[in-house]
């Protein structure tokens, strides 16, 4: 094993490549540091909740949990509480694994790549790819590190912490425990050494000491927000294959490049990107880590396919991250097949295309992903703030930047952190909740989608129940009092 010196030589053109990568993810974290996501302002309302006293609810007094990465929710309170703002903390720490996935994931390529300045190319990848930030402020890239720790310490054979870190990736997305037959498949094939028992002693207790505080706290074992997304996906609420849709489109289009440089069309670069992943099949030393990495994938992409989970950006950063190492175990292959005098040539010609990347890629990134992602939705929750009762109840469907900059109490009219309402939409019902949790105001698009059915159907049957606000003047939506006595 090499000393920590020599791992870290700075005459070491390849650590300067990884350096100079955390740096712009940590620099672009800073400057995209005004990016929310709806469902992160979910994580941040919990958080925020808890640093003041009120706990860790999303609404004072109501214990529903909402939270299906607990590790991201507790590691984000210490900073949290020090900057004052959930918003900070959980960025900060979204920032921090973003750029420990960068080093991580070259510190598994340089176990199957003799040349480490071509692992390196994976990290200026990392740092061009708009899927290293577009998911900042959730728990995505705490997700993408600790699965690569996990890859890591499976192929170090460092099976104590491997089942510590296994135990703490499921804290941070259930999914995670796929990498148990991912990695099980694995060391069956190639007849790898087998965990000592003890070894799973210590997922087994995170895990269940989290199902227990679960339990105690919030009266149930498993986070409505999971069990909402799931129910809904049984019924086909999103569409069917929408998963598998979702992720060949971000495959194809997630590298594009701007307008002006599409000289051979805006899926040049994906194309090529996927032809040089298909060259890591040939690398022989990487057959193990592609027999992981594959099955861990195969299974993670299934999970949500089969339960008709919709496509949201977070559920494929981690198809990005591993992707990346695909197409760089590729480009090691095509290397070692030249003649040495132009082996150099082709390294510094990998080298310069993501160094643009990071250049057409950063470009990009400042238009998409510098400012709030729902800048209307910011804009209904600050008028609400200011123009209802501090005391009312918003009901809507899509929570989490109004619920943050409102700060009334929530109605989610899909359960997932509303108790009871997560039930009625897995039978299809959009109409029981109103009688369930009656809500002060109604928040709906004009015309209402179908998840807003009880709009609809008050507008038809019971128009009286319904009094528009018409001070609330935005396009495309409508904020209604429910005055379910027909009067104020």
């Amino acid at each position: 094993m090499r000393k920590f010196s020599e791992a870290f030589d700075l005459r070491d053109a390849a650590n300067w490549m990884v350096g100079l990568s955390v740096l712009i993810v940590g620099v672009k974290g800073i400057v995209f540091r005004g990016h929310e996501l709806d469902d992160g302002l979910i994580y941040a309302r919990y958080i925020q909740n808890l640093i003041s006293g009120n706990g860790l609810v999303y609404n004072t007094g109501e214990y529903v949990n909402g939270l299906t990465s607990p590790l991201f929710a507790w590691l984000s309170l210490a900073p949290a509480w020090l900057f004052g703002d959930a918003r900070h903390g959980a960025m900060l720490i979204s920032v921090l694994a973003a750029m420990g996935t960068v080093v991580i994931f070259y510190r598994i390529l340089i176990l199957f790549i003799a040349d480490r300045r071509i692992a390196a190319l994976a990290t200026l990848f990392a740092a061009g790819s708009g899927m290293t930030y577009i998911n900042l402020g959730m728990e995505t890239s705490l997700f993408t590190f600790m699965v690569g720790l996990c890859f890591y310490l499976y192929f170090k054979d460092e099976f104590f912490p491997l089942g510590i870190c296994v135990g703490l990736a499921i804290l941070t997305r259930p999914e995670a425990v796929f990498l148990v037959p991912a990695m099980a498949l694995n060391t069956w094939a190639y007849k790898r050494p087998w965990p000592d028992i003890r070894c799973y002693v210590a997922p087994a207790i995170l895990v269940l000491a989290q199902f227990a505080f679960n339990g105690l706290y919030y009266g149930a074992l498993l986070p409505s927000s999971g069990v909402a997304k799931i129910s809904q996906g049984a019924m086909g609420h999103w569409g069917y294959n929408s998963f598998l849709i979702g992720l060949g489109e971000r495959l194809l289009n997630g590298f594009g490049l701007p307008r002006q440089m599409q000289i051979f069309g805006s899926l040049a670069v994906p194309v090529l990107l996927l032809i040089l992943a298909a060259f890591s099949l040939l690398l022989v030393q990487a057959r193990q880590y592609l027999l992981v990495s594959v099955t861990f994938l195969g299974l993670y992409t299934g999970f949500f396919a089969g339960l008709n989970i919709p496509g949201q950006w977070w559920y494929y950063a981690i198809h990005f991250t591993i992707f990346s190492t695909w197409v760089v175990l590729g480009i090691f292959w095509l290397h070692r097949q030249l003649k040495t005098g132009r082996q150099g040539f082709f390294r510094n010609a990998c080298i310069g295309f993501f160094v643009l990347m990071l250049v057409w890629q950063g470009a990009i990134n400042l238009v998409l992903h510098g400012n709030t992602v729902r800048e209307d939705y910011r804009q209904f929750g600050l008028w609400i703030a200011e123009n209802t009762p501090a005391d009312a109840s918003i009901a809507l469907a899509e929570i989490g930047t109004v619920g943050w900059y409102s700060g009334r109490r929530i109605i989610d009219i899909l359960g997932l952190v509303t108790s009871g309402n997560a039930e009625f939409v897995a039978e299809g019902d959009y109409h029981s909740w109103l009688e369930l949790h009656p809500p002060d105001y109604i928040l709906a698009r004009e015309p209402p989608r179908f998840f807003e059915r009880a709009v609809t159907s008050l507008q038809t049957n019971r128009p009286e129940d319904l009094a528009e606000v018409a001070g609330f003047r935005f396009p495309d939506y409508k904020l209604y009092r429910y005055l379910p006595s027909g009067s104020e």
